[in-house]
């Protein structure tokens, strides 16, 4: 055999060898997506699990000033200055609410590496405003209402960023 022929053999066997492992090599794990999460269905998962827990913070908060998590825990930017707002409207008024708001439905909107957003269905046909004097003072309303929130992404955790009510129907 030529040299020629034995390089050629030699680079034959070489590749042969390389394509052989290359064959047998493990897959790569698959890798999560630009949120963090394995899959946007788990990245819709854990946003509405947090706008669960801030509607369960805020009902247990109406029985007990005290209960933690405030429900402020679960909130930044608009969503934030907004909820602090609306409970100094209601201490200025002198006006509490009662009973418990319930997560009627929620819909998956959109996701991406940093934001979440669901559109919910909340049903809050169980509250009512009491003024200063016990006396009910619920004004007429539509329920469920649909609220369009928007969540941003926080290392591991989805924090409430804004919330808007919609005009539309649950």
């Amino acid at each position: 055999m030529s040299p020629l022929a034995r390089t050629l053999a030699s680079t034959l066997a070489a590749f042969a060898v390389v394509g052989a492992l290359v064959g047998c090599a493990r897959s790569p794990e698959p890798t999560p997506t630009p949120t963090g999460f394995a899959s946007e269905a788990e990245a819709f998962e854990a946003a509405e699990a947090t706008y669960r827990a801030y509607v369960d913070a805020t009902n247990a908060q109406r029985m007990d000033p005290l209960h933690s998590p405030a429900p402020e825990s679960f909130l930044r930017g608009d969503a934030l200055a907004d909820e602090l707002e609306a409970t100094q409207q209601l201490r200025d008024l002198g006006i509490s609410v009662e009973g418990d708001t319930v997560v009627a439905e929620v819909v998956h909107m959109a996701v991406s590496a940093s934001t979440a957003t669901l559109n919910v269905c909340l049903d809050s046909s169980q509250t009512r405003v009491i003024d200063e004097n016990n006396n009910d003072v619920t004004p007429e309303r539509e329920t469920p209402t649909l609220v369009r929130v928007e969540f941003l992404f926080a290392g591991q955790i989805y924090i409430t960023s804004s919330s808007t009510v919609r005009t539309g129907s649950c």
